[in-house]
C-alpha cells in the first residue's frame, strides 16, 4: 500500500481540524502512525503567554521569558528537511536561499546566524531581534510558513495544560520529530543518488570551523551536478518521500523511532483518560 498523497491545501485543512502533534504537511507519513490529538489551550501563538509579566502566568513554563510580543518564541532558525522544501512557494524558497545554506538534505542557518546564536545567552531567547526566524511574517506577527514549519516549531509549547508532565511529553515529541525529519531526509538524499561523501561536504559547508574561502567549495561539492537546480531537486525529494509505501517507511524509520511512536501514543492516551 502506498502512502496516500493529497493536495497541500487539503493537508493544511485536515491537519488544522485534527490538531496533530506534527506539522500539517507530515500527514502523508504520520497521520496513521500518530493519529491522536493533543490540544493545548494556555499556549497560543495568537496571544503570546510569555510576553506577559511572570506573575500573570503561574505554573511551569519551558523558558523563563519575558518574550517580546513582536518576536515571541520565533528567535530561532530551524532545520528544514529536503522533502518539506519541495512544497515551498517561490517567495518562501527565495527567503530560504537568501537566509540560510541550502544542502541536499535540507536548509541550515547561515554562518552569520550561527555565530550570533553562539554568542547569545538563554535569557535572550524571545528577545533578540537579530535571531528572528527568516520565515516570521512581521506584518502579521506570526509564522509565514505555518503548515510547513518543522517539528521543532510544531512541538514548542511554552506552557502546557498538563503542567510539567505535558512539557516533558512535548519535549519527547520534539526529539521524535527531529529524528523523523533527519531519517527521512537522509533516506531521500541517498535514494536520489547522493553518498556519504556529499554528506561530509555538507557538514563542512555549515561548520563554523571551515574557513570562509573554502565554504563555497564544500557547498558546490555537496550539490555536485544538482548545483543551480536546488528548487527542482527539492521537488523531486518531496515526490520521492511521498512515493514510499507504508511498509517501506516502517523499514526506513527503524526500531528506535517506532518505539518512540508507541511511547507518544501511550502518553497521549493516558492524558486523555
Amino acid at each position: 500500500m502506498r502512502l496516500r498523497v493529497t493536495s497541500l491545501r487539503a493537508l493544511k485543512y485536515y491537519a488544522c481540524m485534527h490538531n496533530y502533534v506534527f506539522p500539517a504537511t507530515y500527514a502523508p507519513w504520520l497521520a496513521s502512525r500518530l493519529p491522536l490529538s493533543l490540544k493545548e489551550h494556555k499556549a497560543t501563538c495568537q496571544s503570546c503567554l510569555m510576553a506577559r509579566p511572570v506573575a500573570t502566568r503561574p505554573g511551569a513554563t519551558r523558558d523563563p521569558g519575558v518574550f517580546s510580543e513582536s518576536l515571541k518564541c520565533c528567535t530561532y532558525f530551524p532545520y528544514i528537511p529536503n522533502f518539506s522544501l519541495g512544497a515551498f512557494a517561490e517567495n518562501d524558497f527565495a527567503k530560504a536561499a537568501s537566509a540560510g545554506i541550502l544542502l541536499p538534505v535540507g536548509l541550515y542557518p547561515s554562518v552569520a546566524y550561527q555565530e550570533r546564536k553562539a554568542k547569545a545567552v538563554r535569557s535572550s531567547f524571545g528577545q533578540q531581534a537579530d535571531l528572528l526566524c527568516p520565515f516570521f511574517n512581521q506584518n502579521q506577527n506570526s509564522c509565514g510558513i505555518w503548515s510547513l514549519r518543522p517539528g521543532v516549531c510544531t512541538s514548542y509549547f511554552c506552557q502546557s495544560d498538563r503542567g510539567a508532565e505535558g512539557l516533558k511529553l512535548w519535549s519527547e515529541i520534539e526529539d521524535y520529530l527531529n529524528q523523523f525529519e533527519w531519517t527521512l531526509a537522509k533516506r531521500v538524499f541517498e535514494d536520489l543518488g547522493f553518498s556519504e561523501n556529499e554528506l561530509a561536504f555538507g557538514r563542512a559547508a555549515i561548520s563554523l570551523e571551515t574557513e570562509q574561502d573554502e565554504r563555497q567549495f564544500f557547498i558546490e561539492a555537496a550539490w555536485g551536478t544538482h548545483l543551480g537546480k536546488e528548487n527542482e531537486f527539492y521537488k523531486r525529494a518531496r515526490a520521492m518521500a511521498l512515493s514510499y509505501t507504508a511498509q517501506q517507511l516502517e523499514s526506513i524509520l527503524g526500531s528506535p523511532l517506532i518505539e518512540s511512536e508507541e511511547f507518544i501514543r501511550q502518553k497521549i492516551t493516558d492524558f486523555s483518560a
